[in-house]
């Protein structure tokens, strides 16, 4: 009997996917609930099971192609008695008997037809003429001399043409293309983009904050925090400081509902982590971000990343966000600011530079101090300057001084 498997509803309304790799070959025999392949979705890299026993007869797509919701993948032959679990696909049918091979035809000969075409230089019809140290320069050089059109007497391959077709490889290979096929996860986050950039303006305020008293607290608090074996970065108080900043003005922490033609403000605070993953970028979310403290905040941060960044992340760990950061600060040639683009429907994104050394007047004298440089991105049809900047003020507040947080520990 015959079963065909068919590319299951992923859930989250995903609709397609790229098969990463086959686990499976035609012709192997399987067992139930043994890996058949493994596919990548925009959320996350998904590995499929058989759901019956038996021989897999064929797969339909190559590894690298896009299957929808519903195509057919591999079909297996279950040999009549294989036990279907009923998860995926429709229970086996019983497959058709082979046709009859069909009656010899009697062969009739044929007299092959003449070619006036001139053969082709290189071709058998031509007798390859070069001299041995022709052949020599051919030979060190990776040149097959049958691909070489010959300009001497009698089309003698000379070595000027030996060279003439090394130069053209050269330049053929010097302006080859490479072209990456726009799919999967590349393909997902482009469409994203284009639908953030077309349906939101967006403007981008940027200042720069004094950061010597978070890192003083952050290394005063990282041992503690490794004892528990959790590692301290500044991301969870940015987490915790941009959720004070979200209390303040509310409207930053919200979506906008294109069907209904509304902005809903959303209560719980629901924080996106943008992460560079293989391939491109990737959302987590860390949920009740308000109910957490700075190490749960940094765990659950390490847990959503690192699954991520393996491609094993569930689809429901990055979807929900009401507000999300981007941390660009740590990427080779980081800048201080940059204009990060939301992620829609949220109407605001915050991106965090880098932390280094910057002159700064404190008390009247210029003096060097720690500073990151903070990029905040409005969806200008919710916010205005007004509440950008009221958000970015109580945003500098907790981040200039961190202890106030304290007071708001949950």
């Amino acid at each position: 009997m015959s079963f065909e498997f068919k590319l299951p509803d992923l859930g989250e309304g995903i609709r397609e996917a790229q098969l990463l790799a086959w686990k499976v070959r035609p012709g192997q025999q399987i067992a139930a609930f043994e890996p058949l392949c493994e596919v990548e979705s925009a959320k996350a890299a998904v590995e499929l099971t058989a759901p019956v026993a038996g021989r897999v007869v064929d797969t339909r797509f190559s590894e690298g192609e896009t299957a929808r919701v519903g195509d057919v993948l591999v079909t297996i032959d279950t040999g009549g008695d294989g036990e279907w679990f009923g998860i995926v696909g429709s229970q086996p049918v019983a497959s058709k008997p082979p046709a009859p091979p069909p009656t010899p035809q009697p062969r009739v000969a044929t007299t092959p037809l003449q070619s006036d075409a001139s053969p082709m230089p290189g071709s058998l019809g031509n007798k390859l003429r070069a001299a041995p140290f022709v052949r020599k320069l051919a030979r060190e050089r990776g040149v097959r001399l049958e691909e070489v059109t010959g300009s001497g007497p009698q089309a003698r391959v000379r070595i000027a043409d030996v060279e003439a077709h090394v130069q053209a490889a050269a330049n053929v290979e010097t302006h080859a293309e490479a072209v990456v096929p726009l799919r999967g996860l590349r393909k997902s986050i482009a469409d994203h983009m284009v639908q953030a950039w077309r349906n939101a303006p967006q403007v981008t305020s940027m200042d720069l904050l004094d950061a010597t008293e978070l890192v003083r607290v952050r290394d005063v608090l990282s041992p503690a925090a490794a004892a528990e074996g959790v590692k301290l970065t500044y991301l969870p108080f940015f987490v915790k400081a941009a959720v004070e900043a979200l209390r303040a003005v509310p409207e930053a922490n919200a979506v906008v509902d294109d069907e209904r033609q509304a902005i809903v403000l959303k209560q719980e605070y629901h924080i996106g982590i943008a992460t560079a993953v293989p391939g491109g970028l990737v959302v987590p979310v860390v949920r009740h971000a308000d109910r957490r403290t700075l190490i749960e905040i940094a765990s659950e941060i390490e847990r959503l990343v690192s699954a991520a960044r393996e491609r094993h992340g569930a689809p429901a760990d990055q979807t929900g966000s009401t507000f999300t950061i981007t941390s660009f600060g740590g990427l080779p040639g980081s800048p201080l600011f940059a204009t990060p683009i939301v992620n829609y429907p949220e109407v605001a994104i915050l991106g965090l530079g880098r932390i280094d050394l910057q002159p700064r007047v404190v008390d009247g004298q210029v003096v060097p101090r720690q500073s990151i440089g903070v990029s905040f991105t409005f969806d200008h049809r919710v916010l205005d300057g007004e509440g950008a900047g009221r958000f970015m003020s109580a945003l500098k507040r907790f981040i200039e001084q961190p202890l106030e947080l304290l007071l708001r520990l949950r």
